[in-house]
């Protein structure tokens, strides 16, 4: 059976009580980046929301999604993206033309926007939400410092994205690692930042058959979990790897007329009516997908004929 070729998947260094988790996308970021025309210096701010979204989702619990969303005045005005438990993920953002400057920090897109992550529970219809302090100079940064707060646990993030692909991988550090090995924590640290860049890099999906920075050509049948296998052996060379499943990230923006149609009985007959009065036809954008639904009057009145 093939490996998917975009997954995420949890990893333990048993000898040092370290776990981690590795995050690749490739076909899922294209269809990300095919919706709109996005500048090449916002791949890399698109993609940490994206992988940043997957990895924060692997925690759910319960039937939900995780949602992390900014909105402000800045450079850039929206960026979301969202996944659920299923691992179906989405991704977007509008920026103005001063957003594609190069070597733009966090701060620079977002002056005045705050970084919003919602956890959405489907079984109870309860939401959390939380504000995520703007707290360095990328968004990985930002969350480091959460998941330290939150979690009270020692964290490293490092994302990665380029046009062909993004990539994650994230550290923490668990109560007993200093036990087994007090120099463990930040000797995996600085393998892992040396390692993750030249392992990621531009190279983070390859295509079939192209030369890999982890050795020779890799067919499709090989699979993404093996590479991630030997990426991780290859990073951290001396310790012991544990591998837990892999599990397949898939694009979330199928489209489904049959939600946007609840989501229209929902409003109610009269007021659906009244914009199909006023407009001619009843429009409904899909702003994260950039789809859009159209229901003219026939559409309207089998909506509501049961």
């Amino acid at each position: 059976m093939t490996a998917p070729a975009d997954l995420t998947q949890r990893f333990i260094l048993e000898n040092l009580d370290i776990r981690g988790q590795v995050v690749r996308l490739g076909p899922v970021w294209s269809a990300i980046l095919s919706r709109r025309d996005y500048p090449e210096p916002l791949h890399a701010l698109l993609g940490e929301f994206a992988a940043l979204a997957v990895l924060i989702a692997s925690g759910l619990k319960h039937p939900g999604r995780a949602v992390l969303q900014v909105m402000g005045q800045g450079p850039v005005t929206m960026a979301v993206a969202d996944c659920t438990h299923e691992f179906a993920l989405r991704a977007m953002l509008k920026a103005g033309e001063s957003a594609t400057d190069r070597d733009m920090t966090i701060h620079d897109y977002f002056p005045t926007g705050r970084l919003v992550l919602t956890i959405e529970n489907t079984s109870t219809a309860r939401h959390f939400q939380s504000v995520v302090p703007l707290e360095g100079a990328t968004l990985a940064e930002c969350f480091e410092r959460y998941f330290d707060r939150s979690e009270q646990v020692p964290t490293h993030l490092w994302v990665r994205a380029s046009k062909e692909g993004a990539g994650a991988l994230i550290l923490q550090k668990l109560p007993r690692a200093d036990e087994r090995d007090p120099d463990g924590w930040a000797r995996v640290q600085q393998q892992a930042a040396q390692g993750f860049a030249h392992l990621f890099g531009t190279g983070i999906v390859r295509e079939r058959s192209a030369p890999s920075a982890l050795g020779e050509g890799r067919s499709e049948g090989r699979g993404r979990a093996e590479e991630v296998a030997e990426m991780l052996t290859t990073l951290f060379p001396e310790d012991d790897v544990r591998l837990f499943k892999p599990q397949p990230v898939k694009d979330g923006c199928t489209r489904s007329e049959d939600k946007v149609i609840a989501m229209l009985r929902s409003l109610g007959r009269a007021e659906v009516e009244a914009t199909l009065a006023e407009h001619g036809v009843v429009t409904v954008h899909d702003e994260i997908c950039n789809q859009e639904y159209r229901f003219a009057a026939p559409d309207v009145a089998r909506i509501f004929e049961d």
